[in-house]
């Protein structure tokens, strides 16, 4: 699955809870090229995304939206138009940050996000972060983790199967998985056949819709591996909330993360998933579970996992934002 793809996923996701539970309006968005859209139509489809806001409303903007950064700040300064509108930022990524060759425009996005009325930052590494460049908002939320929004079948319990399941492109951002030797432990990798694991005990399975998704881990049982090895990548993950973290954990599989994973607490106190700093020492792991260990860790999850399929932590998110720009 792309990452566009998931970003687009989690986007929607947000924008059908806040329509479901809490009667909001969406504000259709979508990412195109723009460099010969002239001001003229430009001002006009502004204009038509905004049409429903009115005096004293909330808007809670989903970034990025995967268009420019003149384009999500043009679009940003015209609610400025409106009267006492309160604008909430929900950061989904931070481009500069993800992508060395943007890192330039950091202090642009800082800019926009100082002028929300309220953050929601994905982890508090994140808002360390931004605050040590500049960041001065005051009223913040922090996200912690994603909410998977699904249905799963009870009737499928994960087992001790000695997998790990890697959701990504191992190719362009893991590819020290290329390099699998473990005779005990199978890799299965969501995507197409590649001849680097010709010969290995690696199972590929093709990638998976949403829908069908979830109920393909279960039945796999055995962990959800979150790496990387990309520098920029590595650290990036080091601040973000990773959507594919709360697809392992909604599926009801144990995870295996960093040490410097944001929730990496919260996953070890909550018994969800192996700690480990290399991919050896996962893998041993992995190998050397009983299945009562492997047992404990799955009804750990089973306890947790309603959160994120019921979009607990979403829902907590925007009620908590409406309230703290509009009564705080």
């Amino acid at each position: 699955m792309a990452y566009n793809s998931v970003a687009q996923i989690s986007q929607q996701m947000v924008a059908r809870i806040g329509v479901e539970n809490f009667n909001f309006n969406e504000l259709g968005i979508y990412s195109y090229y723009d460099a010969n859209e002239s001001e003229e139509a430009l001002s006009s489809r502004y204009d038509g995304i905004l049409a429903s806001v009115g005096a004293n409303d909330v808007i809670i903007f989903q970034t990025p939206t995967w268009n420019t950064n003149e384009w999500e700040v043009g679009l940003f300064n015209r609610t400025f138009v409106y009267e006492n509108v309160k604008r909430i930022i929900f950061i989904h990524d931070v481009i500069p940050l993800m992508f060395e060759s943007n890192y330039y425009l950091l202090d642009r996005f800082i800019d926009m996000y100082n002028r929300a009325d309220l953050l929601i930052v994905p982890s508090q590494q994140m808002l360390d972060y931004l605050r040590e460049h500049g960041l001065t908002t005051k009223k913040i939320l922090i996200q912690h983790m994603w909410d998977h929004v699904c249905q799963i079948d009870p009737l499928i319990q994960p087992a001790n199967n000695k997998t790990i399941s890697f959701i990504g492109n191992i190719e362009k951002k893991t590819q020290s998985l290329m390099d699998w030797d473990s005779s005990a432990v199978t890799l299965q990798a969501f995507s197409d056949p590649a001849e680097w694991g010709q010969g290995k005990n690696v199972r590929f399975v093709g990638w998976q819709d949403d829908s069908l998704l979830i109920n393909f881990l279960r039945r796999s049982g055995g962990f959800g591996l979150l790496w990387g090895d990309k520098d920029d990548w590595v650290k990036y993950m080091r601040l973000n909330c990773s959507y594919k973290l709360s697809t392992y954990l909604a599926a009801g599989i144990p995870v295996i993360v960093r040490s410097d994973t944001p929730e990496v607490e919260k996953i070890r106190d909550k018994h969800l998933g192996i700690i480990a700093d290399d991919l050896d020492t996962a893998v041993n792991r992995v190998a050397a579970m009983t299945d009562d260990e492997y047992n404990q860790m799955r009804d750990a999850i089973a306890d947790f996992s309603p959160l994120i399929r019921d979009g607990y932590f979403t829902k907590h998110l925007l009620a908590d934002a409406v309230y703290k720009v509009l009564y705080d």
